[in-house]
């Protein structure tokens, strides 16, 4: 039996040996080599460096672009085809039951036909530039079949219907203001009118007189409109971004510097940029495109260079519809009864029980004149009332997508006139080498007649309540500030005599005030400056609030040491230390105290789920001492702001003393504040040891430059950061410093599928090269695509 024993673990070393040294050849392509790419009007070269970062070399535009799909196909297949599936509405199909929910809104939002439309109406100059891409796609399926990923099989040629409807989906992931007004109604309904706009979201403009705090108080709603809050609401994202720009005369090199942190939930590797060089006479761009995207997303071209962050307008409104009690095929608009348009949409759902392995499943959608009623499907909190839900994009799409005239443009003024055509709500922020620096609003947003887009707009007429878009010269624009310096953090960056309704909804103000703190406090930025303050994870929200919570805990002898603990704090949510952790875990529980009497439960935890809802709300609550919500409701005392810090320390010592250890000065933020990387398909804890990048401690928080945000019902599990750092120095004429956390290849064994993720983590920048020196200095391949 001791024989049996030791020759079957040997046996097992054996085979992991075995697989570990096999395992690069697994899932390996050819860098190099020659293929063949028809419409090519002369031979693309693709270059690629130490990091397998491709750099693509062309006589044309179009051809670069064609080099990009078939660069795209090679490094990013797997991940290109859940994209594709995304984007048509059919995850389901791979992942079974798990994907019908995010389908069902897909095809409601009715996104296919959105892309089989713009595909229409493309301009011969834009159609031709995104069937390239899908025909660099084709030619690596066709020229390359015997190195496909391990992971996808049968993969069919891309359309130029592909390419655009992950775009569309894209842009719709990016629309979260549907949620919040989801959540005002319920809000609405709990409290009345009134009372919810007391706790609605606060939005702040810090570059404003005063901070500028703007809140809906919902005085277009109809006094007798009454719905149930009785269907779970899916929490907004909590997406986000910084992004920066010092000026020329705030620059070490005397030219401006350029730096973008986009915040998504990339922990499925190898990340959600993939990056890339388009090198031609006409243009040279750097930058992070995106798998099935042609062009780049965030970069350097030779005459500018760009940062993004969600930019949070409102292109969707909600409505509260009425059907006709004479005719329940009918709506009403006022006395008129319209009947509804009806189709119906077909999700085939992976079963192993079904016969062939699938099943299927019908959605029947009804439609008003403003859009798809979503509360038939789950996206509602209405009960006996219908929700419809209108989509600014499908209405004011053109011939353009955009990227195109961007990356072509020659300075910074084209570029945001390029910019304004955009689709989907970003502010961008851009400088160009003739030292021009700017930030500008883009994005389809109606320009709204009646209602604010807080809450559902309930439907008593047949007037339209919007009169077309805001054109893209008047969306908000900060064009060569006195500053010299511009920025963006989500936070509200319309002015206050701003003529047009462009949002109730957008991130907190905490990182934009560490901006302008870090801004006001240094004349002169280098790179490792902007660095450096991409890491930056001072905590401006506990500057505020923490000295209120030690003061009223430090005393109490149960509590002294976690008092005491954030009375010595820096503020700086550092992984080494305890008392980000006690912040954090205080912050929580005081939150739910403050609103758990006057929501109950189940609504305070949406409420709260909410991430930028609540958060300058119950800061504003806090600050001014209001009792009217400080105040438990179920007891007969009346509490003070104290007496809730108070309990919300006990709250954080019962949550933390069982895992964390009795005493609080043992704590450490970053043992319990987490990141985890992992395959898309291999998830878990025991997978990302082995098949991902691992579990790793994580300085930051969701306040802080350095952003590290996780959702209040899933405490501590990082799920929101940036997924690239790119600082770009116009002076610089060689590289742009930057890194992604994951690598080149979404080939699950390969040697660049996650070699980029330790420099991420310790904050290392890699380098992006960008002159043709620098790039043939560093070549380790060369690839030769031929017409």
């Amino acid at each position: 039996m001791l024989k049996i024993l030791r020759f079957g673990l040997l046996f097992v070393a054996v085979l992991l040996v075995g697989g570990i040294l096999y395992a690069p050849y697994l899932d390996s392509y050819d860098p190099g080599g020659t293929a063949t790419l028809k419409g090519l009007s002369a031979p693309v070269r693709v270059v690629r460096d130490e990091k397998g970062m491709p750099f693509i070399f062309a006589e044309t535009p179009i051809d670069a672009i064609r080099g990009q799909g078939f660069v795209a196909a090679q490094d990013r297949l797997f991940q290109m085809e859940m994209m594709r599936k995304l984007g048509w509405g059919r995850l389901a199909e791979m992942v079974g039951e798990a994907g019908v929910a995010l389908d069902t809104q897909v095809r409601v939002w009715n996104i296919p036909a959105l892309a089989r439309r713009q595909a229409g109406m493309l301009n011969a100059v834009e159609r031709a530039w995104h069937e390239a891409y899908a025909e660099g796609v084709n030619a690596y399926l066709a020229e390359r079949e015997g190195e496909l990923p391990r992971l996808v099989s049968n993969a069919q040629p891309w359309t130029l219907e592909d390419v655009l409807a992950v775009q569309f989906f894209n842009i719709w992931g990016s629309t979260t203001n549907w949620r919040e007004e989801l959540l005002s109604q319920a809000l609405i309904d709990h409290l009345g009118a009134a009372q919810a706009a007391k706790l609605s979201q606060i939005t702040v403009n810090p570059d404003s007189a005063e901070g500028s705090y703007t809140a809906s108080d919902y005085r277009y709603l109809l006094a007798d409109l009454e719905l149930q809050a009785d269907v779970e609401l899916s929490p907004a994202d909590g997406n986000g971004s910084n992004a920066w720009i010092t000026g020329s005369t705030r620059s070490r090199g005397g030219a401006p510097i350029v730096a973008s942190d986009p915040h998504i939930d990339a922990r499925r590797l190898p990340g959600f940029w993939h990056p890339m060089g388009l090198i031609t006479p006409e243009f040279r761009v750097v930058g992070g495109g995106t798998p099935g995207v042609p062009g780049i997303g965030i970069g350097r071209t030779n005459h500018f260079a760009w940062g993004v962050t969600n930019g949070y307008g409102d292109v969707v409104d909600l409505y509260v519809e009425t059907v006709d009690p004479a005719n329940p095929d009918n709506y009403l608009e006022g006395e008129a009864s319209i009947p509804f348009v009806v189709r119906e949409e077909v999700l085939r759902i992976r079963d192993s029980e079904a016969e062939g392995g699938f099943r299927e499943e019908t959605l029947t959608i009804r439609e008003t004149r403003r859009g798809p009623v979503i509360s038939d499907h789950g996206m509602s909190v209405a009960s006996g009332k219908l929700v419809s839900l209108r989509w600014a994009i499908p209405e004011f799409i053109g011939d353009s997508m955009g990227m195109r005239d961007m990356l072509l443009a020659k300075n910074t003024r084209q570029m945001l006139a390029a910019a304004g055509q955009l689709a989907v709500s970003l502010t961008y922020v851009v400088a160009d080498y003739q030292g021009n620096i700017a930030r500008k609003g883009t994005g389809y947003i109606p320009r709204r007649l009646r209602g604010d887009g807080a809450a559902p707009f309930p439907v008593t007429d047949g007037v339209d309540n919007w009169d077309g878009r805001i054109p893209g010269d008047e969306m908000p624009t900060v064009l060569n500030p006195a500053e010299d310096w511009v920025g963006s953090a989500n936070h509200r960056i319309v002015p206050e005599d701003y003529p047009h309704t462009y949002s109730t909804f957008f991130a907190h103000s905490w990182r934009y005030r560490r901006l302008l703190e870090a801004m006001t406090a240094k004349s002169t930025w280098g790179t490792e400056d902007h660095w450096q303050l991409q890491l930056d994870a001072k905590n401006m929200y506990a500057v505020r609030l923490a000295p209120l919570m030690a003061a009223a805990i430090v005393d109490n002898e149960d509590t002294r040491i976690m008092g005491e603990l954030l009375q010595s704090w820096n503020y700086v949510d550092d992984k080494e230390q305890a008392a980000p952790l006690v912040f954090q875990s205080m912050l929580r529980h005081y939150a739910r105290r403050v609103v758990e009497d006057d929501l109950g439960e189940k609504l305070a935890g949406k409420y709260l789920n909410d991430y930028y809802y609540w958060h300058e709300r119950i800061a504003a609550i806090t600050l001014a001492e209001n009792s009217e919500w400080l105040d438990d409701q179920r007891t007969d005392a009346i509490e003070t702001r104290e007496d809730l810090f108070l309990l919300a320390a006990g709250d954080a010592l019962a949550e933390l003393s069982p895992t964390q250890g009795a005493d609080p000065r043992n704590w450490k933020w970053g043992d319990i504040h987490t990141i985890t990387f992992s395959h898309p398909i291999l998830r878990g804890d025991a997978m990302a040891q082995w098949f991902g990048g691992g579990t790793h401690p994580m300085s930051g928080s969701g306040e802080t430059l350095n952003r590290a945000a996780y959702k209040y019902d899933d405490p501590y599990e990082v799920t929101f950061f940036a997924s690239m750092r790119m600082v770009a120095d116009l002076s610089d004429p060689d590289k742009i410093e930057a890194h992604i956390p994951g690598g080149t290849t979404d080939r699950l064994f390969h040697d660049q599928f996650k070699d980029q993720l330790p420099d991420w983590i310790t904050g290392t920048p890699n380098y992006w090269w960008f002159s043709n020196q620098a790039i043939n200095e560093h070549a380790v391949s060369e690839l030769m695509l031929t017409p």
